[in-house]
């Protein structure tokens, strides 16, 4: 099974508001309300949806209990968005957390893994789930491959992402692997600070020497979005505030409240601290259509899953 060391998962959240909100309201005392409405604005709960059909009852983050919840990185630029695209989901990341544990489970998903298109009834790349039916398709697809309730999910633009990176003047990160793209040099160890078209460039990567593909892809989003929040609670100008809260009101999206979000940050802070974090493991093939995918294994994706559903208390 492929695992990952501890750590570092609460500030990989914290840019996708379960921290980044809150805590930037108790850094600048005067931006409390400022937050809360972007909290509200970025809110979106999916239609006909009030909890997973895995669930035998509706769980929330206000009872402190264990959740679940899907994060998803889009890669939707203005071109695919005016088109009518919502965006593939590059990065797909399940946690399980559990605060009475202290413990959250972490699961990335490969985003060219062959799974069922739930509504539409089609074997894809499981990417395409969220281009094609945005949180709704994309939260039951992942249901369905992994056999887990989703009670919350959480989507950024990585597209934006260069945006807010700007904002807060940069960010110093340390490369996971050696490798070049779009004209930039990148080695393996070497700390190295990135504006806004850097890091795209940095994240974006996955083909060529060195680049690690999609795993390698997955894990300078993860390093980029550590950064980025780094930087973002430490920002003490509300100019910058204001130009931050624009920023994430136009690249995130979620279907939890300003109290659930309020609520993670302070009911489940020791969970989000101890983070295990594994990743499917399989192996690529050709399909009939002529198309590259990622098969996971059974035996692993299945011990993987009884490790996140235990977590879960179920």
């Amino acid at each position: 099974m492929k695992r990952s060391k501890k750590g570092g998962c609460l500030k990989w959240i914290v840019l996708l508001c379960f921290i980044v909100l809150i805590g930037i309201g108790w850094y600048i005392s005067n931006a409390y309300f400022k937050v809360q409405e972007t909290a509200n604005n970025i809110q979106h709960k999916i239609e006909g949806r009030d909890k997973s059909d895995l669930r035998d009852k509706v769980v929330s983050i206000q009872d402190k209990g264990a959740v679940s919840v899907a994060l998803f990185g889009v890669d939707a630029n203005e071109e695919r968005l005016s088109a009518g695209d919502k965006g593939r989901s590059d990065s797909i990341i399940l946690l399980s957390i559990n605060p009475k544990k202290n413990k959250t489970v972490m699961v990335s998903i490969p985003r060219d893994t062959y799974s069922e298109m739930v509504g539409k009834d089609t074997q894809e790349k499981i990417a395409h789930a969220y281009a094609y039916g945005g949180a709704k398709m994309a939260v039951q697809s992942v249901e369905k491959l992994m056999n887990v309730p989703i009670d919350y999910y959480a989507t950024v633009n990585m597209d934006g992402m260069h945006k807010l990176i700007g904002e807060v003047g940069g960010i110093d990160v340390k490369s996971n692997a050696t490798f070049s793209a779009n004209g930039y040099d990148f080695v393996k160890g070497q700390t190295v600070h990135l504006d806004g078209d850097k890091a795209l460039a940095f994240i974006r990567a996955r083909k060529g020497d060195g680049a690690g593909g999609d795993f390698g892809r997955q894990e300078r989003q993860q390093i980029v979005i550590q950064g980025l929040a780094n930087e973002i609670v430490d920002v003490q100008s509300v100019t910058k505030l204001d130009a931050i809260l624009k920023n994430i009101e136009g690249n995130v999206v979620t279907d939890m409240s300003f109290d659930d979000l309020k609520g993670l940050g302070l009911s489940y802070r020791g969970a989000l601290d101890n983070v295990k974090k594994y990743q499917l493991t399989g192996e690529g093939t050709i399909m009939a259509d002529s198309l590259w995918y990622f098969l996971p294994n059974e035996d692993q994706k299945l011990e993987v899953r009884n490790l996140y559903v235990e977590n879960l208390d179920l």
